[in-house]
């Protein structure tokens, strides 16, 4: 078993994509680091026995949690987060979704604080273009509350901010 729990939700292929290059990068500073697992199969339990724990959602429709995460986060309310690290990523659309970009980000970050957890893994807000967004933190909206993956207006940013946030959240977690 790996230090770190992936867990995502996909209905269209992205967030998936985006957690296995996630747990490359991870694995490639050390073997056998992370494990992920698809949220629409995995259990509070199996969340729960890892201390170090990474989230990652995709911002359906009009600021919607995805499916899976959907059926999912109403287990969350009974689940103790107390002494766990979590760090959490999100897939949104900035340029056609402004007013909610990565607001299941957030959301699942609210339910992760709201539970005792400590989310780690801020990320920088400053090269993004958006109006609002629940994952803006409340000062200033400066940073997100997790890495943020914008695969229809940024692509081409992906790749480095995976290996940064990688390598930042390693540090965080004590790793």
């Amino acid at each position: 078993m790996g230090k770190i729990g992936l867990f995502f939700g996909s209905n269209t292929g992205n967030t998936e994509a985006v957690a296995y290059q996630i747990a490359e990068k991870f694995n490639q500073l050390e073997s056998g680091l992370v494990d992920v697992h698809n949220i629409g199969g995995s259990t509070p339990e199996q969340i729960l026995s890892y201390s170090h724990i990474i989230l990652g959602i995709p911002t359906w429709n009009t600021g919607e949690l995805q499916d899976d995460w959907a059926f999912f986060l109403p287990k969350m309310e009974s689940m103790n987060f107390s002494g766990k690290k979590v760090a959490l990523f999100g897939l949104g659309d900035q340029n056609g979704y402004g007013f909610n970009f990565l607001d299941a980000l957030g959301i699942l970050a609210d339910e992760v604080l709201i539970q005792g957890g400590t989310v780690f893994g801020f990320w920088s807000a400053q090269r993004y273009q958006f109006e609002e967004s629940l994952a803006a933190k409340e000062e200033g909206g400066e940073a997100l509350m997790g890495l943020g993956i914008d695969q229809e207006g940024q692509a081409n940013l992906t790749d480095d901010r995976i290996e940064t946030w990688v390598k930042q959240v390693k540090a965080e977690f004590g790793l």
